[in-house]
């Protein structure tokens, strides 16, 4: 049954000339103990990862509370941005001068594995020739009580698939070599996080709602039973952003695009 949906997003700053810049030690907060921003309800909160912030919200229990609150945290991190003479930036993937990356932080990557939902292995630490290319996820927390692993195959479907026609960006592409390869997850003692995509959705409210709405629809319908062949184009389009494939596998299940 499905309960609620939040999210965890992570984006990048630039400065007035256009350069990004890393936000190592400006911002506050950490994984396990993130900043609450002040005069939001609980929950609504952000954190440093590396070179980026990232943002949490409150889990949400209708479309309009999860677009308000997205909306909500893009006002403050602007806000934040400002304040620091910086700009929000649009971007999924960057690389960094080096002189941005001489803070400790700003080579600490996340410890915590994530996830094969499809092969049901640990996936492996990627890793980039380009030490200075860091990238920007928007992982779905979902708070349910199904069988998380058929749900993350469907998320997949649903809006893995699509992403690759609605997540074009040069940027979002260098981030699918490191990150968000098919099935991408963490189990979570309250359902469990898709982490596929990017920041894309973020930027645009009627994709927000779309998420919403995908996800919502997933949770409370059977369990997808694909066939060996389907699993693989499933998978096989969204690691390689074959856009022919996600065309022909939103027709034959009828996707809803937003």
């Amino acid at each position: 049954m499905f309960e609620t949906i939040g999210c965890d997003v992570e984006v990048f700053a630039k400065d007035k000339e256009g350069n990004h810049v890393a936000l190592c030690g400006l911002i506050g907060g950490t994984k396990e103990a993130p900043l609450q921003i002040e005069d939001l309800p609980q929950g609504f909160a952000v954190q440093e990862d590396n070179v980026s912030l990232e943002y949490n919200i409150p889990p949400c229990n209708s479309k309009n509370e999860f677009v308000d609150a997205i909306n909500t945290m893009k006002h403050e991190i602007k806000h934040i941005l400002k304040y620091l003479g910086y700009t929000l930036s649009f971007e999924a993937s960057a690389s960094f001068d080096k002189k941005q990356l001489t803070h400790p932080n700003a080579l600490i990557f996340g410890c915590e594995p994530d996830y094969n939902a499809w092969k049901l292995v640990e996936n492996e630490k990627p890793y980039s020739p380009d030490e200075t290319l860091r990238t920007c996820g928007g992982h779905i927390h979902v708070g349910t009580d199904i069988d998380f692993v058929p749900l993350i195959q469907a998320m997949d479907l649903y809006i893995g698939v699509p992403s690759v026609l609605l997540d074009t960006s040069p940027s979002s592409l260098i981030r699918k070599q490191l990150y968000g390869k098919a099935g991408a997850m963490r189990p979570k003692s309250y359902g469990g996080e898709y982490r596929v995509t990017s920041n894309y959705w973020m930027f645009d409210p009627n994709i927000v709602a779309w998420i919403y709405n995908q996800t919502k629809r997933l949770c409370s319908e059977r369990p997808i039973k694909f066939t060996e062949k389907q699993a693989k184009d499933i998978q096989t389009c969204i690691n390689t952003n074959n856009s022919d494939m996600a065309k022909t596998l939103i027709g034959h299940f009828g996707i809803h695009m937003p």
